[in-house]
Parts: C-alpha cells; structure tokens; sequence
C-alpha cells in the first residue's frame, strides 16, 4: 500500500513539472511572437492632398487688385482651405496659367500677376504640376518666365522643363517626407496652338514615353509612384475608355496612383486592389478629375466647384505600399460683389460641408451652391469607389470620413 501511494506521489510530480515545462515553454514562444514585427505593421506614413485646376479669369484679376496699395491680392482663395491644407504633409496643384506679365489676362491666353505664385506658396501648396493646354499660350518668353516664377516662389514642379539639362532635374518630381521617397511624373493631352519651341520640352501624353518612363522609376530606390494627367474631355462628367486605358496602363508599370484635370468638372474617383500581369496585387487610386480648384466659370452648372482628395500612403514591414483613409472635399467657388453696384468680387474656395447651412452667404448663393452640392454628391455616390466624403462635425469642430 505504501508502494502505491509513492508510485502515484512520483506520477504526479512528473505530471505537474512536464506541466510546468509546456507552460514554460507556452510563454517563451509567446514572448518571442510578442516580440516579432506583425507583417502588415506600419513603418512610415505620409498624408497627401490633391488640388484641381488653379485658374484666373479677368474678373479675378481685377479684382484681387487693390487701387490703395497698388498690388495684388489672392489669399482669400486660400483663406478657407488652409485648415485643410495645413493637415496634410505634401499638398499638389495643377497651375493652369502662365505667369507672361502685364497685360494680365484670362481666357483664352491666361497671364497672371506673379503674386498669385507667392500666395499659392503663402497656403501652405508646395508643389505644382504645369504641363497642360495653356502653359505655352505667351510663346517662349512666358514659358520661361513662368517657371522663373515659381522657382522664385520657392514652390517645386514639374511637367514643363527649359531643356533636357531641366527635364533630367525636375522629372520625376520627387517628393521626401517623413521617411518616403514619392516620385511624381506629370503630362498633358497637347498645347494650344498646336507645334511649340523646340527649344523647350513639355510633357505631352505618349504611352511609349510614360511605359518607359515608369519602369525606370520602378528600378529606382521610390516607394511610391504618382503620374498626374490633364486630359479627358472638357465638361464631360464622367471618364472615358481613353483615360480608364491610360490609368490602366500606369498601374501596370508600377504607378501606386493617378490624379487627372482638364475637364473642369469633377469625375468619379475609385481605390481598389490591381493585380499585375505576374498576379501580384497592390492598391491603387484614381482620380480621373479634381474639376476646377478656383476660376470665375461663375453660374456655369457644374463648373463652379470642384473636389479636393486626400489620403495616406502607409508602408508595411512587407514593403507593401498601402493607401489608407482616402476622402474628398467638396469645394465651392463664392463670389459676393465688393460692392452692390460695382462688377469687382471676392472670391472664396469654401469647402462647402463646413458652409452648406451658412445662412450669411445669402439665399441667392446657397441655391447656387446647393445646386452644385446636389450634382457632385448624386454623380459620386453612384460612381465612386471606395473613396467617401469628408463631412465637417460643427460640434467636435473637425472634418470625418462620412
């Protein structure tokens, strides 16, 4: 009897230390896998924020004038969006004027005061794309000038260069923030008035130049490839088989994401996984038309506002590039006279969930704006793809997701 009770004394102390030994060795694995990176862990982050169509009509120009001071003034068209502006790291423009000097003109050859740079800068925009139809409209001399300009507004760009020595300089634009290295590749559909200098290069749409000029960036050290286009057909709401081609064929070739203008009206924006000819899959977006940013198309339905779009690139551990939390802002253009029997306005970009309700614009311009609101949101909700409205909270005082 006394065996026994010692035989089962030794199994169960063999049974409690084999116990202690798993759970031992239960908390070491666990605190190993504590202590591995999970796979989709983020190692850097970037936020981004796309503008549409910066332009300046005559009545625009006349009006940022000011007879006292004798200059010119374009901050109130920032004014309402630099909160906005002010969140993102990197903030990208499509400039579609040149900078010719005086006579400042607007439509159909656009020459702005060069302050419109400066203020541009002043909002917190530090990149600009200027290949588009109107960047040769002043012949050589404005085109130089132009990019004079804005290197002396301190604000990067690309898309237009003053000869290969500029073009191997500025393309791609490269973008280095918070740990990213972000290369961004900028074309156009044509120029007005058809053959330009060839003294000079500009960026005009050749699916055998873009292929080439993709993969090279592919072979590079970026983690991030952006191409941004100004083509489609003007005041056509929705994209066509050329752009969805076109956009196709970037993501084929590495581009993370494509941006487009030149329409003048917004369409339909999409983020969704590609998968490439080797089956491997990766996120992208598209947003076929930002519309106008800022202009004086006035009553013209459709045109008088346009949409702005943010989101973030995130890096795995992977190395996977993710694009995450991607929105649009919907802005509006408002014009109130400066005086009641006077032609000059103010002009403000407001974004317009932060101003739908606002009952000081007066009713005339809230049916205007209204209008404008109801057009953008039934197109975009039928239309896009995985890429909601950012509403504006009035109680906690900052824009969501809707």
């Amino acid at each position: 009897m006394k065996l026994i009770f010692i035989s089962i004394l030794i199994i169960l102390q063999t049974s409690y230390l084999s116990c202690q030994s798993i759970n031992s060795k239960e908390q070491v694995s666990n605190d190993s896998e504590n202590l591995k990176p999970a796979q989709d862990s983020i190692t850097k982050e970037i936020s981004l924020l796309f503008l549409g169509d910066i332009m300046q009509h005559d009545l625009q120009i006349q009006s940022a004038y000011n007879a006292k001071t004798k200059k010119y003034d374009f901050s109130s068209q920032f004014k309402h969006i630099q909160p906005i502006i002010k969140k993102a790291d990197v903030v990208i423009g499509n400039l579609e004027v040149t900078f010719n000097g005086k006579p400042y003109k607007g439509y159909p050859r656009f020459s702005s005061p060069d302050q419109l740079a400066f203020d541009i800068k002043n909002a917190g925009i530090d990149y600009l794309v200027t290949a588009n139809n109107h960047i040769y409209d002043y012949g050589l001399k404005g085109f130089y000038k132009t990019l004079n300009v804005l290197d002396s507004a301190g604000i990067v760009h690309t898309g237009t260069f003053r000869n290969e020595a500029d073009k191997q300089k500025r393309q791609p634009m490269v973008i280095e923030e918070n740990g990213f290295k972000i290369a961004l590749l900028n074309y156009t559909y044509e120029v007005n008035g058809g053959v330009y200098s060839s003294k000079i290069l500009i960026n005009e749409i050749d699916k055998t130049e873009i292929k080439k000029n993709l993969l090279e960036m592919s072979k590079t050290d970026y983690d991030a490839i952006i191409v941004f286009f100004h083509w489609g057909k003007e005041y056509q709401r929705t994209s066509n088989s050329g752009q969805k081609e076109l956009a196709k064929l970037c993501f084929e070739n590495g581009a993370n994401m494509v941006i487009g203008s030149h329409p003048h009206v917004i369409q339909e924006m999409e983020k969704y996984r590609f998968k490439d000819k080797n089956g491997k899959e990766k996120d992208v977006l598209v947003a076929y038309s930002l519309g106008n940013y800022v202009s004086n198309y006035g009553t013209w339905r459709y045109c008088d506002g346009g949409a702005m779009i943010s989101m973030k690139l995130q890096q795995t551990v992977s190395g996977e590039i993710k694009i995450e939390n991607p929105g649009h802002y919907l802005i509006w253009v408002y014009r109130p006279k400066k005086t009641k029997s006077g032609k000059l306005r103010n002009y403000y970009v407001l974004p317009v969930s932060q101003f739908e309700k606002n009952i000081s614009l007066g009713d005339a311009y809230l049916k205007q704006m209204k209008l404008f609101i109801n057009d953008s949101r039934s197109l975009l909700k039928k239309n896009n793809k995985n890429i909601p409205e950012y509403l504006f909270n009035s109680k906690l005082n900052m824009w969501e997701l809707n």
